[in-house]
């Protein structure tokens, strides 16, 4: 890690990754107050990001008067850059949180470094479909930079953002920035260009854009689309001062150490767990027919949606607890573990509910770049009466 310069009498404290991670680094002159903290970006993970959504055009009556053509160009760029902005961002899951990254292609993925300071694995989401566990493949601490490795973006559409030129930017040209900021799921929020501020040998770019808890990690784009920065902190209890590593300081990182493409590999180990949980996150929900889509063509066609879920009727609560999973080969893994179920039963006693306790395995693949569930058997091992 690079040194920094130290001005003992300009420090400020700034908050990583989660709230309860403080550190300290030299500030560079704001005129702001004395005491600067990073917004928390990485939140607790409830579920699986919601799709995004980019507003379709608008015809305006044509009683209405015309938009200025200046106006009506800035509007085109502006959606461009959001759908530019959707295309190449992901989410970023772990078991302590989520963040939010920039897609560059190769398999690559750009984020904070704070983002993936937790435990693994991360996870990678891109409109609401699981891609896999990630690799990560360099971090840079001294710039809060991190890059990671995967495969099947390509495959599930997503589009690498391409790099702008962060100096030639002027003063309140708009900004996009995109993410996934708390539980709310995919989001574009819209600022101005404030300006470029320097840190020892990181270079920053000021926003009024909103950087909210989760975005760290997403890009920032220009009104073409391109790539200028990627989100960092913000400056708590203020108003529109919200900042990002600029694309100046983020791409030579990324250059310096690219990885090819032909390197990459998925992890069905690493990916299974998270698989199974969101699996059985949707049967808890009761959300049967997108558990019944995350099963392999070949198991879909055995067990039609209409059939399958019939097994599900009387299930009342269900969770399945992983005890080990093991590579069956590159691309497919058996996860082993037991599933434990409530069921109404229509002779349960008055009051008391069946629990159902089902010992197996589930086979699952990654597959035309995707993850699916492949094959399962389960058996009953116990079943008794419990309290409803």
């Amino acid at each position: 890690m690079r040194p920094r310069r130290c001005d003992a009498q300009r420090e400020r404290v700034i908050l990583r990754s989660m709230t309860h991670v403080v550190s300290s680094r030299v500030g560079f002159a704001l005129a702001v107050a004395a005491s600067i903290a990073l917004a928390a970006c990485i939140t607790v993970v409830q579920a699986p990001p919601a799709s995004p959504q980019v507003a379709s055009p608008l015809v305006a009556p044509s009683s209405v008067p015309s938009v200025p053509a200046s106006a009506a160009v800035a509007a085109r760029s502006r959606r461009s850059a959001a759908e530019a902005a959707a295309a190449g961002t992901v989410l970023i899951s772990s078991p302590t949180g989520h963040g939010s990254g920039a897609y560059i292609g190769g398999g690559r993925v750009l984020t904070a470094a704070h983002v993936i300071g937790g435990r693994g694995p991360f996870t990678i989401f891109f409109r609401d479909r699981l891609i896999g566990a990630a690799r990560i493949d360099r971090v840079d601490l001294t710039d809060d930079l991190a890059t990671l490795t995967i495969s099947g973006l390509d495959g599930a559409g997503a589009e690498p953002l391409t790099w702008g030129d962060v100096t030639l930017m002027r003063l309140g040209e708009p900004i996009v920035v995109a993410g996934y900021p708390s539980q709310v799921g995919f989001t574009v929020t819209q600022g101005v260009f404030s300006g470029l501020k320097r840190d020892a040998s990181t270079e920053y770019v000021q926003t009024d854009a909103a950087i909210n808890p989760g975005n760290s990690g997403g890009p920032l784009v220009n009104s073409a689309g391109e790539l200028v920065g990627i989100a960092d902190w913000k400056v708590l209890n203020a108003q529109g001062l919200g900042f990002a590593v600029a694309a100046s300081t983020a791409r030579p990182f990324t250059e310096s150490g690219a990885t090819s493409a032909a390197t990459l590999s998925v992890d069905p180990v690493a990916t299974a767990p998270t698989l199974m949980s969101l699996y059985y996150g949707y049967l808890q929900g009761r959300d049967f027919y997108s558990a019944w889509s995350m099963l392999g063509e070949e198991l879909r066609a055995e067990q039609p949606f209409p059939t399958w879920v019939t097994g599900y009727s009387l299930t009342l609560t269900t969770k399945f607890v992983p005890t080990g999973t093991r590579a069956l080969t590159a691309t497919t893994a058996r996860i082993s573990g037991s599933v434990v179920a409530t069921e109404n039963f229509p002779n349960n006693p008055v009051g008391f509910v069946t629990q159902s306790i089902y010992t197996g395995y589930y086979d699952i693949g990654f597959v035309s770049g995707a993850w699916w569930v492949l094959r399962g058997a389960m058996e009953l091992s116990s079943r008794s009466f419990v309290r409803a």
